[in-house]
């Protein structure tokens, strides 16, 4: 396999394009997908206990290979001492807000992939803000923690056209990297 790595992170706002390209290049890589959303949320839009989180979230990355698609701040520490490599989507707010547009009236009351049974999806004006915000707050928080990281790959990738190209590349055993 390329050298992407074998514990692969995939982070960024939501809306970005981050769970569509952890399944993309999963199918291309062969690496074990876990979808930290459909880990974090129970039946019914309930969130798993902090204390539950932690434990659930070491465990979930015990394996040698695995692409873990989510962001999750307050534990990413977590996935970022085991991780070799962390894609970041760096996307406009306005691009990310668009696309949950988007997703929402694509898929409401309907159980998308990524996310658990009984996690419909609705309309929901905090997350909005929060996908509005993420850039200068989560997002920050994000980069200031990769900046720190000199051990790991980081790929950033600020449009979707960077990231279809990636897997493209990827697929065809071209690329290693996108700067």
């Amino acid at each position: 396999m390329n050298n992407i790595g074998k514990r692969i992170m995939v982070i960024g706002s939501p809306g970005s394009g981050k769970s569509t390209f952890s399944r993309k290049l999963a199918g291309v890589v062969g690496l074990p997908l876990i979808h930290l959303d459909k880990e974090f949320w129970n039946n019914g839009w309930i969130e798993t206990p902090k204390e539950d989180w932690v434990k659930k979230q070491k465990c979930l990355i015990l394996g040698c290979e695995w692409i873990v698609d989510g962001n999750y701040g307050g534990t990413m520490d977590i996935r970022l001492e085991k991780a070799d490599t962390v894609i970041c989507f760096k996307l406009s707010r306005t691009v990310c807000l668009l696309s949950y547009f988007k997703r929402v009236i694509t898929n409401i009351n309907k159980v998308r992939p990524d996310m658990p049974e009984g996690c419909r999806e609705k309309i929901d004006f905090e997350f909005m803000k929060y996908i509005w915000n993420f850039p200068k707050e989560s997002g920050q928080a994000n980069i200031n923690k990769l900046e720190k990281s000199k051990d790991k790959q980081i790929i950033v990738f600020k449009n979707r056209r960077q990231a279809k190209q990636y897997i493209i590349e990827i697929s065809n055993g071209k690329k290693e990297e996108v700067t």
